[in-house]
């Protein structure tokens, strides 16, 4: 079951990431697939699967985010949701260009500090 889920939620961290960067390559480039709702419908859909077979990973594995040796998970959390916001910035239609590329860039940042502590499985900020 362990199995199924990790590569599941790894799938689909892939599919989300390559989504947001043509998503965003459409909107910068006037692509017409850029206006058609159903492809930040997908995102959005996929972004709430991962969420799902995150916390389903966490109660398999029975982490804690909150004790000390899984901090490392708390950060990971945090990291997430600072993710989602900047996704919600550089795909947004009415923000202007340069904070729309800030944030893309700064979501990709956020997806390499995830990927960072998934690996290590060590705190970087909070230190317990």
């Amino acid at each position: 079951m362990y199995s199924i889920l990790k590569h599941a939620h790894l799938t689909l961290i892939l599919i989300a990431v390559v989504l947001f960067i043509v998503s965003f390559y459409w909107m910068e480039s006037g692509h017409k697939n850029a206006q058609k709702p159903i492809f930040k419908k997908i995102l959005l859909h996929t972004h709430l699967t991962i969420i799902l077979l995150g916390v389903a990973l966490m109660g398999l594995l029975q982490i804690n985010p909150f004790a000390e040796q899984h901090f490392w998970l708390l950060e990971k959390i945090v990291a997430v949701v600072g993710y989602l916001i900047l996704v919600k910035v550089a795909l947004h239609e009415k923000t202007r260009k340069g904070m729309q590329f800030l944030a893309f860039a700064g979501a990709l940042g956020w997806v390499v500090y995830i990927g960072q502590l998934a690996f290590s499985k060590q705190a970087i900020l909070l230190l317990g």
